[in-house]
């Protein structure tokens, strides 16, 4: 690699493209999951950093199904419904605790007629929050040098605290809403009482 900046700029193109399939067109078939751990490992591709990273095991899966984070498969088979529920669960766990991905995705799809509308909604999302931050990297790496890697390592302390800041306020968020909800369950059962 003789360009560092240059690379970071070919890969910031790709990730500027990436995007997980439209609920609609993941597979409609079942599959086992050897197949679903091969067809997450291809979509998450991009984010691999070395040859020794991944993104998601069999083991990763049987905890999210254990922790009723991602319903259970139907004869040892996953549909499409659990493709995009493990998706999310993938891109959220990054920096929230399955604890908090589940009370993500318990009030999102508590109500829901059509989940592919949900999945959709978060994918358009997702892509909206790759853009602005690609297009944030793209404005700052315009004002460094190819290899200077001091500036390229401040610029990654900067999106690293960042990303620190808005990850304190969404656990904030989900800290609060959760002894809301506590503290509204004994004054629903005074009610029924």
């Amino acid at each position: 690699m003789d360009n560092i900046k240059e690379t970071l700029e070919k890969w910031l193109n790709e990730l500027n493209h990436f995007s997980f399939r439209s609920y609609e067109e993941l597979p409609d078939i079942e599959l086992y999951m050897d197949q679903v751990v091969t067809y997450l490992e291809k979509q998450l591709m991009i984010f691999r950093t070395s040859s020794l990273d991944k993104q998601i095991t069999p083991s990763m899966i049987n905890n999210y199904v254990k922790g009723e984070v991602v319903t259970a498969p139907i004869s040892k088979k996953y549909n499409r419904e659990h493709l995009a529920a493990i998706q999310e669960v993938i891109t959220l766990k990054q920096v929230l605790s399955i604890a908090e991905v589940k009370q993500i995705l318990d009030e999102r799809y508590k109500n829901a007629d059509t989940k592919s509308d949900i999945f959709n909604f978060f994918n358009q999302s997702n892509i909206e929050k790759i853009s602005q931050s690609v297009e944030e990297a793209f404005k700052y790496l315009n004002t460094i040098d190819d290899n200077d890697t001091n500036a390229l390592i401040q610029l990654a302390l900067n999106f690293a605290l960042t990303a620190n800041a808005y990850i304190s306020i969404a656990k904030r968020i989900l800290f609060l809403t959760r002894v809301y909800e506590q503290n509204q369950k004994p004054k629903e059962k005074e009610k029924k009482d």
